[in-house]
């Protein structure tokens, strides 16, 4: 399916061909944008939410949404916040588009010599020095570990939510 909006195999050469990546990454994006009203905000707050959406939407493949968050980022001002909001409005309904199942999907082996301890000091070393890919896959593996506690489990949905918005500090503050 031709998208008008975002262009997935753009998205995963960014990301390494990372289909399980791309897929957080969608989700996370949907879930942080869907009720954000960019012309409702103050100047502090939507230059804030501007340079985080000028890097979450390249890394989803919305280019034309990347390159006016860029503009407006780069320039500081307002002047097309309509068309920002227009964009990132049709970049939300196409993602309920996006098929993952025609690319084929990227599969985790499960390197049995890892325990769970190096698997989330590799999760926390990854998250402080903000690479997605390095907490995305040793959290992958932690999932089919099937004797996890309790508490690791509470640990595994934590971190996974937080790296669907990229947020790495809230990373290492779970594991620290």
């Amino acid at each position: 399916m031709n998208l008008k909006y975002i262009n997935k195999e753009l998205a995963l050469k960014y990301l390494d061909y990372d289909i399980n990546l791309y897929k957080n990454i969608l989700d996370g994006f949907k879930e942080q944008y869907k009720n954000l009203d960019f012309l409702k905000l103050e100047d502090s707050s939507f230059f804030k939410e501007i340079h985080q959406l000028k890097s979450l939407s390249k890394n989803i493949g919305a280019a034309n949404l990347y390159a006016l968050a860029e503009k407006m980022n780069s320039n500081k001002t307002r002047e097309e916040e309509d068309k920002l909001q227009e964009v990132l409005n049709n970049v939300l309904d196409e993602i309920k588009k996006v098929s993952i199942t025609e690319l084929p999907l990227y599969k985790y082996t499960t390197n049995e010599s890892e325990s769970k301890e190096e698997l989330f000091e590799q999760i926390l070393n990854g998250a402080v020095k903000n690479r997605p890919k390095k907490v995305e896959e040793p959290l992958a593996k932690l999932k089919q570990f099937e004797n996890l506690t309790s508490r690791e489990k509470e640990f595994v949905q934590k971190i996974d939510k937080e790296i669907k918005v990229y947020n790495f500090g809230n990373i290492v503050n779970i594991l620290s």
